[in-house]
């Protein structure tokens, strides 16, 4: 049972996810979606800047080491904490680059990454607590993808062709069974807020709060779930791409259907969503310019009492759309390897 309730708060969040990635003229918004998702199959590049924040977390007591309250000290880490995120995409060469900027507890962190289709370098900031080496001050750091899933029998992961095929079936599943009227609206430009260099000609808003809660319950288990396990169970590809078997897949559908009434019964009376929303604007090409959300969401274990609630908010803007990538960062001829830098401190490989 604790894999089926498992599966149906994966489900809100993959809900979230689909919809914040194909947000998009006086089209009926559901279709403008439906039309913007295909439309994303063919952006080849892509430039993009992201900002995630952390407005209210709150977690039950964790268990104390030596006197501390660890999960108070997280909390306190993270109260306010910001995430930006510049990055450069290109479809053909694959290749993503990003700038990440963590503001943690007053403290800036700058992690730069270029992520390729068999390579991640990465810039690790200089922490005292990861005690690196000197030999990594100032360096990339460089792990082999490709070699890394093959020692794991999992270079299918790396099948980005599977993984875009994958999140659009998945799309196309979320959107044909929540109800346009109920989830789905047109927004007015002046009520947007949207920043002022971003041009839109349609702004669609997708929204689930505590009025169409329970219907959208009702929604995700009763349709969009057996739909998508349906789905993945009869792609080889898909399975290999979540490191499932045929077999995993058939067990969650036979406990969905056996659990249906009392997962809709978990998540009614577990789960309090005061606003999971985005709305994104779209250009006169039909193609996603800007998107924000809001994550306001409450869970209570009614087994101990004990109440956890998160409330997130993020826009992302995309310009530069299918123009020539201006990356970031040169690749590094000088990158340190991964299992280099493992064992001058003295690490094990696998973690």
């Amino acid at each position: 049972m604790k894999n089926v309730q498992r599966l149906a708060m994966l489900a809100l969040i993959a809900v979230l996810l689909v919809v914040a990635g194909c947000s998009s003229g006086s089209t009926p918004p559901k279709q403008a979606l439906q039309d913007a998702m295909k439309n994303m199959e063919n952006i080849n590049s892509y430039s993009s800047q992201m900002s995630l924040g952390i407005d209210n977390l709150e977690l039950p007591a964790g268990v104390s080491q030596n006197g501390m309250d660890v999960t108070s000290v997280v909390l306190g880490m993270l109260k306010g904490a910001k995430l930006n995120i510049k990055a450069v995409y290109a479809k053909e060469p694959q290749r993503t680059d990003m700038e990440l900027n963590l503001q943690l507890s007053g403290t800036t962190l700058t992690i730069p990454m270029i992520l390729t289709a068999e390579k991640l370098y990465m810039k690790l900031p200089a922490l005292p607590m990861l005690e690196l080496p000197e030999s990594a001050a100032g360096k990339f750091i460089e792990l082999d993808l490709k070699a890394l899933a093959e020692q794991q029998g999992t270079a299918a992961a790396l099948d980005t062709a599977s993984a875009q095929k994958f999140a659009q079936e998945l799309g196309a599943i979320v959107l044909k069974h929540f109800d346009e009227k109920t989830y789905f609206s047109n927004v007015k430009a002046k009520d947007a807020n949207l920043p002022d260099d971003v041009k839109a000609e349609q702004i669609i808003r997708f929204a689930i709060d505590d009025n169409n809660y329970k219907e959208s319950v009702e929604t995700i288990v009763n349709d969009m779930l057996p739909e998508l396990l349906k789905v993945m169970a009869s792609n080889e590809s898909y399975l290999q791409l979540i490191q499932k078997s045929k077999e995993d897949i058939e067990k969650m559908q036979t406990d969905l259907d056996a659990n249906k009434a009392s997962m809709i019964d978990f998540l009614n009376e577990n789960v309090k969503v005061n606003e999971l929303s985005i709305t994104g604007a779209i250009n006169k090409d039909k193609q996603l310019t800007y998107e924000a959300g809001k994550v306001n969401v409450e869970y209570t274990d009614k087994a101990t009492g004990n109440v956890s609630k998160i409330n997130v908010h993020f826009d992302m803007k995309y310009s530069d759309l299918n123009k020539d990538p201006k990356f970031l960062y040169d690749v590094p001829t000088d990158a340190m390897r991964f299992e280099d830098l493992m064992k001058q401190m003295k690490l094990p490989l696998g973690l």
